[in-house]
């Protein structure tokens, strides 16, 4: 028994009619297992094929961090697998309103880094992370003018790495990002996304004083 290649084009075509992007996603598996997962958080479906048109389902949705399992046909494998990725897709483009970097101290900023200035080492780290970040940003399919000053934000932040200490730097990226959230130059339905793709590329930026 195995899950087909045509049904797994199937999921496929649900999973981009639901705007979602395979590079935030790993798909895994053969034969009769076919598992996608998000890559930043718990969020998986999972399909074991048991019997000629009976599966077995696990699935980790966005409410609860238990795993679902359940039963179906590959009509109602396909039905929960849309339903999955639309609440996949509603969680990741939706803001909290709570999001805040000096709430949790996202950069990891001390008293101490008043007068700190970037390692070497600290200095190539904080780059390789801008540039990560822009790398991300091509997946948010804007307008290329919003993309432009985007890019063009994220440079001078790369460049000011060398001029300023890690204080006076750690509060030029939180405005810089900031502002680009209240400005709409990043849209509001993409800031859920815009968030994880931060977190993701700066999940090192850890810079002690």
């Amino acid at each position: 028994m195995r899950i087909t290649n045509s049904q797994k084009l199937e999921l496929s075509k649900v999973f981009k009619k639901n705007n979602l992007n395979l590079l935030d996603f790993e798909a895994t598996g053969e034969y009769q297992e076919f598992k996608i997962k998000f890559k930043h958080d718990y969020f998986s479906f999972a399909i074991e094929k048991t019997r000629d048109d009976a599966y077995s389902l696990t699935i980790f949705g966005i409410t609860r961090k238990n795993a679902q399992t359940t039963s179906s046909t590959w009509g109602t494998t396909v039905s929960k697998f849309d339903n999955w990725c639309k609440q996949v897709f509603s969680e990741l483009n939706s803001t909290t309103g709570w999001e805040s970097f000096e709430n949790t101290n996202f950069l990891n900023t001390e008293f101490e880094d008043l007068n700190a200035q970037f390692s070497d080492i600290e200095k190539l780290q904080t780059k390789e992370n801008i540039k990560d970040l822009k790398a991300r940003i091509q997946l948010l399919n804007l307008a290329p003018e919003k993309l432009s000053i985007i890019e063009n934000k994220l440079d001078l932040l790369s460049q000011k790495v060398d001029e300023l200490n890690k204080f006076d730097w750690k509060s030029l990226f939180i405005g810089t990002i900031a502002s680009l959230i209240m400005t709409f130059v990043i849209p509001q339905e993409a800031s859920g996304i815009f968030w994880e793709y931060i977190k993701s590329s700066f999940n090192n930026l850890k810079i002690n004083g």
